[in-house]
């Protein structure tokens, strides 16, 4: 009985999860996050735009200044400077804020259906990736005048950094931001999303996903 049990076991398939590649785990978790971080930050931004409260960026950076930290200085003009930069472009970053949200969402959806590997989602998922992509190139095009507002705001209130300070050379300096901001794009937005839809095009992916369909659908079993 001992034999047979390992013989049965032997030619037993392996089970649908052994299938799932380590790729998809990876960009998919990515992608999750990404989605997340669009769907809380389109909802802060939605929010902050319907008070129409503009921070006074100097005021801030007077105030953080005077604390003697700079890094809390950085972080308090970056946050300040973008609040309102978007609050006076409020008719390109309001509708965009929207829409964050809802395409955040179903990212995080559609990523947890495919570390699930949900069957006959996978479609669904690369056409929520290629959503998210097509409008992660129109919010950057359409950004430009809010990223110069803010990037603008940020090297004036560094300058009221005194000279020795290390940190007032970088905040000075629009290219850096601007360099910043290209880098951000392109790495932590446009190159996960479009491995996240290479990884569900990769063969071994079909093979999982058509795996988990074999062992939630007995039907299809001779």
């Amino acid at each position: 009985m001992l034999h047979g049990s390992l013989y049965v076991d032997s030619i037993r398939p392996p089970r649908p999860r052994s299938l799932r590649p380590w790729y998809l785990v990876a960009t998919m978790l990515l992608t999750w996050i990404i989605g997340v971080r669009g769907f809380m930050a389109g909802c802060g931004t939605a929010m902050y735009l319907r008070s129409g409260m503009a921070p006074d960026v100097t005021a801030v950076a007077e105030q953080a200044r005077d604390q003697g930290d700079p890094f809390q200085f950085t972080f308090a003009v970056l946050e300040a400077a973008q609040a309102h930069a978007m609050s006076a472009h409020q008719d390109v970053a309001f509708p965009l804020s929207i829409a964050k949200v809802l395409l955040g969402g179903l990212l995080v959806v559609a990523s947890g259906l495919a570390l699930g590997g949900r069957p006959g989602t996978r479609g669904f998922v690369l056409q929520v990736l290629a959503a998210n992509l097509a409008f992660a190139a129109v919010e950057y095009a359409l950004t430009r005048d809010v990223r110069g507002a803010w990037i603008d705001m940020v090297a004036q209130a560094g300058a009221l950094l005194p000279p020795g300070v290390p940190e007032r050379e970088g905040l000075t300096n629009p290219g850096l931001w601007w360099t910043a901001e290209r880098v951000r794009f392109v790495l932590f937005e446009l190159c996960i999303l479009g491995f996240a839809a290479l990884a569900l095009t990769r063969e071994r992916t079909k093979l999982y996903f058509q795996a988990v369909a074999r062992a939630t659908d007995p039907g299809d079993e001779p």
